[in-house]
Formats: structure tokens, C-alpha cells, sequence
């Protein structure tokens, strides 16, 4: 899919809209690169307005979903919708979503999303050192998480994240770590230096399973995630996907993209934890320096947390439903006419050298 149009022939019952991050070799969400002395800065706030236009040329009348970004304690949203007059539109609640439903009639039309943003960046590099425990982590967490998901639509029923699959890597990997946070940071550098990043979509523009992913040595951002969340659940500790959008800043242009990562949660205690965030996209392939362990960017802007319900998951990323035979085309293009960061948060120096001596000793498993 580019950055800016996106188009679809179809003529099936159910249409799939599945997460692509556009990827670029350098985040532009850091400030500064690695310094001399090892430090980077991320930027703390962005601010930004942009709007997605989706047309479309039907020859019946068909459904289109779209999921709102949210509001959450690290992002403000307001986002607001118009059409043409011959689609309607009504809101609904289900499984931690709120999502539109247009309905829309045949012959040509179009639905305009317009979206004011405020998000804002966060390091929990101050917790890399935590002594927690997978005992430690909330049983609520467990159940909601540590199992198999399935992406049973289109006609498949994919086992895409598979623990009982990684337990034995998985054990190898983290081999020597105690805590949750020396656990998670192993199988992110496990990830990073072994996996390269690439969209790998099969045939129906259905995701990768973790084992897939697994197996080729590569994957999308939603497809890393599902490996991650995989080897992660199979030693107790719960992992899921956040999905949502990427805006960025490269060579000049703003681009909008689609998105995915990883969250997860640190015990500090038998009674309290954070939750964070892992994007394995930040350096997949590349040179790991833990820029996208315990990082939020604010150019991640969150549409969606899964819930642990095989059900929903499909549901988020269904994008169309149509009578079979239609013919449907679908173009999008989006504008941005703000794109403003701000302030910084600086990574700690230390943790930074840490890595690049743990770097240097480590065995790519």
C-alpha cells in the first residue's frame, strides 16, 4: 500500500484491512542519533492534524468500519467524520472498540476522516533494572493473554500467535535472566538480530502467523509483534499488539501509515507494575541499541489495544463488508497540514553503553 493512495478491487463478503508500517532505515522520532557520548533524545510531544479521504465506486451497496484513534493518559484525540449524501453512519461500542459504520450506497461516493492529535512520548529505561518476577505479574493479565490467538476469517483459521510453539526457544533465550524486564529484553534483542523487516502478506492479505515469521526470518510490524507476544506468553509473561498509526517526517514529507507494536507489562512489586512499550521496527535488521525497548514515540498514535479475544481481533481489522460479486473500488489519500514536535526525553547515557558492551558479548541465539 503507498503512503498516500490506497485502492482495492473486490468481490468477496468479508474485506481485511491489515496493519503495514511504511519503514524507514531511521526513526525520525529521535531527536539526536547516538552521540559521542552514547546518549539520543526522543521528542516528548506531537502535534498534528491530518485528514484521510477514502473514495469509493460500487456497483451495490456495501459497509465500510473505520476505528477512531483513542484518548488515553498519553494521547488526545478529536476526530471527526463527513461523507457524501448517499452514506449514513452510526457508532458502536464492542470489545474495548468504538468504531464507525458507514453505510454506503452504490455509484460513487466518499467518507473524509479528520484528525487533531496530541500524543505524547515516554521512556521506562528507569525500570530496565527492575527486579520483578512472572509471579509478580497481575493474574487478570494472565488470563486475559497467555493463550493462543487465531485469525479465523476469509476462510482461515491461523494460529498466529503460538506459544507452546517458542516455549523451547524461549527458554533457551532468556536462559539467564530472572526478571521480567532482563526477559523482555532478551527476546527483543533476540528478535532484532535475527529477523529482517519486510511485508510479507499471503494470498487474501492475510497476516503471517508467528511461526511463519519464524520460519523465513521476516515480517511486517503486526507479524514481528505476534512473534514477540508468542515467545513472551510461552514463560508466563502476557504481551499484546496495540495498533494504530505512524505519522513521520523523512526526506521532507510527512507520511501517514499504518502500525503496530508490542505492550506489555514490569511487576515493581507483588502490587504494582508499569505498562509499556516495545516497537521492534525501530531497529529489526539493524543495529541494536534498545531504541525501541521501553520507548513510546509519539509519532505512534494508538487506534486499537487488543483484548486477548480472537473475535475482536478480526473484527478491528475488517474493513469492508459487501455482497459477493461486487464490484468495489476504494482509493485513499491523506493530507497532513500540521506535523509539530516538540521538547525531548533524554535516554539514559549508562543504559546506552550498556548495550553496546552487551552487544558485543552477546551470541546471536
Amino acid at each position: 500500500m503507498s503512503a498516500v493512495i490506497k485502492g482495492i478491487a473486490v468481490a468477496i463478503v468479508v474485506i481485511l484491512a491489515i496493519t503495514t508500517l511504511y519503514y524507514f532505515v531511521e526513526n525520525p522520532g529521535i531527536l539526536n542519533g547516538v552521540t559521542s557520548s552514547g546518549s539520543y533524545q526522543v521528542p516528548s510531544v506531537l502535534t498534528t492534524s491530518f485528514s484521510r479521504n477514502f473514495t469509493f465506486a460500487s456497483s451495490e451497496s456495501f459497509t465500510f468500519y473505520l476505528t477512531p484513534t483513542v484518548n488515553d493518559a498519553l494521547q488526545q484525540s478529536q476526530v471527526s467524520n463527513s461523507h457524501s449524501h448517499d452514506v449514513s453512519v452510526t457508532t458502536d461500542t464492542s470489545d474495548n472498540r468504538t468504531y464507525w459504520k458507514f453505510s454506503v450506497g452504490a455509484g460513487n461516493s466518499y467518507v473524509d476522516i479528520n484528525y487533531n492529535i496530541t500524543s505524547y512520548g515516554k521512556s521506562w529505561q528507569n525500570i530496565e533494572n527492575s527486579t520483578g518476577v512472572p509471579s509478580q505479574i497481575p493474574e487478570f493479565l494472565k488470563a486475559e493473554y497467555d493463550h493462543h490467538e487465531y485469525f479465523n476469517a476469509s476462510g482461515t483459521n491461523l494460529e498466529v500467535i503460538n506459544p507452546s510453539f517458542f516455549r523451547n526457544l524461549t527458554l533457551k533465550v532468556t536462559s539467564n535472566d530472572t526478571t521480567v524486564a532482563e526477559m523482555l529484553r532478551s527476546i527483543y534483542n533476540y528478535i532484532v538480530g535475527n529477523y529482517n523487516y519486510n511485508i510479507t502478506y499471503n494470498l487474501g492479505n492475510v497476516p503471517l502467523s508467528a511461526q511463519q515469521v519464524y520460519q523465513i526470518k521476516e515480517g511486517d510490524c503486526e507479524e514481528l509483534s505476534y512473534l514477540f507476544e508468542s515467545m513472551s506468553r510461552s514463560i508466563g509473561i502476557p504481551s499484546w499488539t496495540q495498533y494504530g498509526l505512524l505519522i513521520q517526517e523523512t526526506g521532507g514529507q510527512v507520511r501517514l501509515g499504518e502500525h503496530a507494536w508490542v505492550q506489555t507489562y514490569i511487576p515493581l512489586s507483588n502490587s504494582s507494575g508499569n505498562y509499556v512499550n516495545i516497537d521492534l521496527t525501530v531497529e529489526v535488521g539493524g543495529q541494536d541499541l534498545g531504541r525501541g525497548f521501553l520507548v513510546k514515540y509519539p509519532n505512534s498514535i494508538v487506534e486499537w489495544t487488543d483484548n486477548g479475544n480472537s473475535s475482536a481481533m478480526v473484527a478491528y481489522h475488517t474493513e469492508l463488508t459487501a455482497p459477493i460479486g461486487i464490484h468495489l473500488t476504494k482509493e485513499e489519500n491523506d493530507t497532513v497540514s500540521s506535523f509539530n514536535q516538540s521538547g525531548s526525553i533524554a535516554l539514559v547515557q549508562d543504559n546506552i553503553f550498556n548495550l553496546l558492551m552487551a552487544n558485543t558479548s552477546r551470541e546471536r541465539r
